[in-house]
C-alpha cells in the first residue's frame, strides 16, 4: 500500500498564516511545525514498531512451531532498514515486561537489551505495573532510551521522573515529537498501587501534548498508545495535530489511516505481539508531515540476521531460564489446552486443575476461583513432561493465595459478575475475569440479563443491573454436592489480583481485611505440589459450569 495524506492546507502555508494572524491577534494559536528542511529536501524516515513482547526476548517456537521473534533479530532487522533510509527510530507501544523474567530478574534483560537493539522510545503498558509500581520503578533504571506516558498520574517523585510524558527526537533534523497513552482501565487490570492512577480523559491529555510538542518545534508527532485499537481511533477522530499512532495493547495487527478535525489524517499501526514481526513504517518528510507512507511487517524468522551484540548479553539469561524451565515436576497423559480464547468462554480442564490445586493445599476451603486472565500460555501444551517452565508460563504473575470468608449471597453475587464476562456486552466483567472454578457446580445461562455496572477504577459508581444468568449453585459437602445457602459462611480462595478488585471484582475489595487472610503462598506453587503429587495426570472438565438450554455465549475478543 502506497497513500500521500493530504490535508487542506500545508504546513509551510500554515506557518504564513501563524505570522500574520500573530501580528493582528496575539494568542491565536494554529496546529503548525516550522521545518528546518528547505521545501525541496526530502528525507525518507522509518518508523519501526514492537508492541506487547510480553517477555519474549529470546527467540522463541510460535504456535505453527517456527522459531521466531527475539531481541537480537529485532535489532538485526533493525540495522538492515536503517541501511535503506535517511533516518530511523525503533519504539515500544508497551506490555514488554511480565512473567517469570520480569519476576526473577526485575526488567534488566528485557530493558537492557532493547537498550542494545537501539530502541528510541516506549511508553508502558499495564503488565510493567504487574508486580506493583516500586518493581516497575527498579525496572526503568535499566532503559537506556524514554519511557513516556502523558495519561499516566505519578506521585511517587522517582517513577515520575522515570515515566515522562512526552520527548523530542531528532531523527537527521527532523524534530519527532512523541507521548505516550496508556489504557484507562490500567486499575482494573493489574495492580499499580495508590501512587499511580490514569487519567481517563485520554483525548484532552493528547491534545495537551500536541500543543506542547508542536509549540517546540515538532516536525512530526506521534502517539505511543497502549490503549488498543478502538481508543487509537477515537484519538485520532478527536485530537488535530497527530500524524501517526503506534498502538498495541490487543495484540491485532492494524495499518489504516483516519480523518481527524480541520481535515487531519492520521496513521494508526499495530504490529501484532510477542515479537512475531517488526513493524516497519516508511515515508517521506518534506516539511509538510507524513508523505507516500508504506507499512509491512517484517517476520522475525530464520531470515533475519541476529545481533551478535545483544545476542551474547542475552545468553546467560536464556541459559538460566531455560535450565529453570526444563525440570520436569509431572506428567500429563493428555494435551493441556492454555488457549485464552477457550479460557474465558467456559470450563476449562486446566482451569479445573489449578482450582483443585488450591483445594487441595488449602484442606479446609470450600471454593477456589481464578480469573482466566490469571492463566497465560496461550497455547495448547502437548501430552508428556510438565516442566517448571511450562507452569511458571501458565502463571506468569506471582500471585498469592488469599483465603476470604464470603457468605451464600457473595458467592452467588461473585459467579454472577463472572457470567457478565460471557458477553455479549461488557458493561460489568471483562472478558479476562471469567472464572475458573473448584468446590462448586454452577449452571449459567448466557441469554439471561448479565451484571453490569460502571465502574471508575477498581470501585463500583452505579450497579446498572444485579444480573440473572446464574441458576442453581451447588457446593461440594464431603461426597455430596448440596446447594449454597445465603446465610451459610464459605472460605474461598482467591489470588491477590482478584482480592484487591482486579478485572472488576469491586465485592472482593470491598469485604472487610478481617474476613480476609493472606497466606503468603503462591498460586504457583499450590500447582506445583499438586502436579508433583498426582502425576500422571489427565485434566478433564467435570461440568463445574454447565450452560443451561439456550445459552449461547458470544465470541471473546481477546484482550491483553
Amino acid at each position: 500500500m502506497k497513500v500521500k495524506k493530504t490535508v487542506p492546507l500545508s504546513r509551510g502555508m500554515k506557518v504564513g498564516v501563524l505570522l500574520l494572524a500573530a501580528a493582528v491577534l496575539i494568542g491565536l494559536f494554529v496546529f503548525a511545525a516550522v521545518s528546518l528542511l528547505p521545501q525541496d529536501e526530502r528525507k525518507e524516515i522509518a518508523v519501526m514498531t514492537t508492541a506487547d513482547l510480553h517477555g519474549h526476548i529470546f527467540p522463541y517456537a510460535n504456535a505453527t512451531g517456527v522459531t521466531v521473534g527475539g531481541i537480537e533479530r529485532i535489532a538485526g532487522a533493525k540495522d538492515a532498514v536503517a541501511r535503506d533510509v535517511d533516518g530511523w527510530v525503533l519504539v515500544s507501544a508497551g506490555d514488554d515486561l511480565t512473567g517469570p523474567l520480569y519476576a526473577t530478574y526485575g526488567g534488566e534483560p528485557e530493558l537492557r537489551s532493547m537498550t542494545l537493539a537501539g530502541y528510541t522510545a516506549a511508553c508502558p503498558g499495564n503488565h510493567e505495573f504487574d508486580f506493583g509500581a516500586a518493581h516497575y520503578l527498579n525496572a526503568t533504571r535499566h532503559a537506556g532510551f524514554p519511557l513516556l506516558s502523558a495519561n499516566l498520574r505519578i506521585t511517587d517523585p522517582g517513577l515520575a521522573a522515570a515515566v515522562r510524558p512526552s520527548t523530542i527526537i531528532e531523527v537527521d533534523g527532523v524534530r519527532c515529537g512523541f507521548f505516550g497513552l496508556i489504557t484507562p482501565d490500567l486499575a482494573v487490570i493489574t495492580s499499580p498501587g495508590p501512587n499511580v492512577t490514569v487519567d481517563p480523559d485520554y483525548v484532552g491529555v493528547a491534545r495537551e501534548e500536541v500543543r506542547v510538542l508542536r509549540e517546540d518545534g515538532a516536525g512530526i508527532v506521534v502517539a505511543l498508545s497502549h490503549m488498543g485499537t478502538a481508543c487509537d481511533e477515537d484519538l485520532a477522530r478527536q485530537v488535530e495535530g497527530i500524524d501517526l499512532v503506534v498502538g498495541g495493547h490487543d495484540h491485532t495487527y492494524v495499518c489504516e489511516s483516519v480523518d481527524g478535525p480541520g481535515g487531519w489524517t492520521t496513521v494508526i499501526v499495530h504490529d501484532g505481539s510477542q515479537g512475531e514481526s517488526l513493524g516497519v513504517l516508511r515515508f517521506a518528510f518534506t516539511g509538510d508531515g507524513i508523505e507516500d507512507w508504506q507499512w509491512e511487517t517484517v517476520p522475525m524468522d530464520g531470515a533475519v540476521a541476529s545481533d551478535p551484540a545483544v545476542r551474547e548479553y542475552l545468553a546467560p539469561f536464556r541459559a538460566a531460564m531455560e535450565k529453570q524451565g526444563e525440570e520436569a515436576i509431572g506428567e500429563s497423559t493428555v494435551a493441556i489446552d492454555a488457549v485464552k480464547a477457550h479460557l474465558r468462554r467456559g470450563e476449562m480442564p486446566l482451569g479445573d486443575l489449578i482450582a483443585d490445586a488450591g483445594l487441595a493445599w488449602f484442606g479446609d476451603a470450600d471454593i477456589a476461583v481464578i480469573n482466566s486472565g490469571g492463566i497465560r500460555g496461550d497455547r495448547v501444551f502437548p501430552a508428556g513432561p510438565i516442566t517448571h517452565g511450562m507452569i511458571s508460563e501458565v502463571l506468569p504473575f506471582g500471585n498469592e493465595v488469599v483465603i476470604v470468608r464470603m457468605n451464600g449471597t457473595e458467592v452467588r453475587r461473585v459467579l454472577e459478575m463472572s457470567a457478565s464476562a460471557l458477553g455479549p456486552d461488557f458493561k460489568g466483567i471483562q472478558e479476562s475475569g471469567f472464572l475458573q472454578v473448584g468446590g462448586v457446580s454452577v449452571t449459567i445461562d448466557p441469554d439471561r440479563p448479565a451484571y453490569a455496572a460502571i465502574y471508575e477504577g477498581k470501585e463500583v459508581q452505579e450497579v446498572l443491573c444485579e444480573g440473572s444468568r446464574v441458576g442453581s449453585i451447588l457446593v461440594r459437602e464431603g461426597d455430596r454436592w448440596v446447594p449454597v445457602e445465603d446465610d451459610r459462611e464459605y472460605t474461598v480462595l482467591v489470588n491477590d489480583y482478584l482480592a484487591e478488585g482486579g478485572d472488576g471484582y469491586a465485592l472482593f475489595a470491598a469485604i472487610p481485611d478481617e474476613r480476609k487472610l493472606r497466606t503468603g503462598i503462591t498460586v504457583l506453587e499450590t500447582v506445583e505440589a499438586y502436579v508433583r503429587a498426582q502425576t500422571p495426570l489427565t485434566p478433564v472438565t467435570e461440568g463445574r459450569i454447565a450452560l443451561a438450554d439456550g445459552g449461547s455465549p458470544s465470541p471473546v475478543v481477546v484482550p491483553a
